[in-house]
C-alpha cells in the first residue's frame, strides 16, 4: 500500500502523532472533520473540473467555428484567384491575335513630320493683350 508516497511505516508513525497531538478522545471527531474537509474538497475539485471542461468544450466549439470560416474563407479567395488567373491568362493569350489583326488592318504609314505654326497677330510675343 503506497499512497501519496506513504507506505505502512509512515501511516502507522502519522497515527502516533496524532494520537499523541490529539489524545484519545478527540481523535474520532478529528477524523470525522477531517473526512468532511476531503469530502468538501474533493466536491470543489468535481466542480471545477466540470467549468474547467465546460470551458473547454466551448472553446473548442469556437475554435471549430473559426477554423471552418477560415476553410471557407481560403477556397472562396483560391476560387476567386483561379478565376482571376485563368482571366489573365485569357486575356495573355489574345493579346497577340488582337496586336496581329490590327497590325494588319491598318495600312503602315509613316509618320508625318510636325508642323511649324506660325504665330497670328493676336499671338504677338511680347504683347499680353492689354
Amino acid at each position: 500500500m503506497d499512497f501519496l508516497g506513504i507506505g505502512l511505516p509512515e501511516l502507522i508513525l502519522i497515527l502516533i502523532v496524532a494520537v499523541i497531538v490529539v489524545g484519545p478522545k478527540r481523535l474520532p471527531q478529528v477524523a470525522v472533520q477531517i473526512a468532511r474537509v476531503i469530502r468538501q474538497l474533493r466536491g470543489y475539485a468535481t466542480d471545477v473540473t466540470a467549468q474547467m471542461r465546460s470551458e473547454l468544450d466551448e472553446l473548442t466549439r469556437e475554435y471549430e467555428q473559426v477554423r471552418k470560416e477560415l476553410r471557407e474563407f481560403r477556397q472562396a479567395a483560391t476560387k476567386d484567384l483561379d478565376s482571376v488567373s485563368r482571366e489573365v491568362d485569357r486575356t495573355v493569350r489574345d493579346v497577340p491575335a488582337v496586336i496581329e489583326s490590327s497590325a494588319e488592318s491598318e495600312p503602315k504609314k509613316r509618320p508625318s513630320p510636325p508642323r511649324k505654326e506660325t504665330a497670328s497677330k493676336e499671338e504677338i510675343p511680347g504683347d499680353d493683350g492689354s
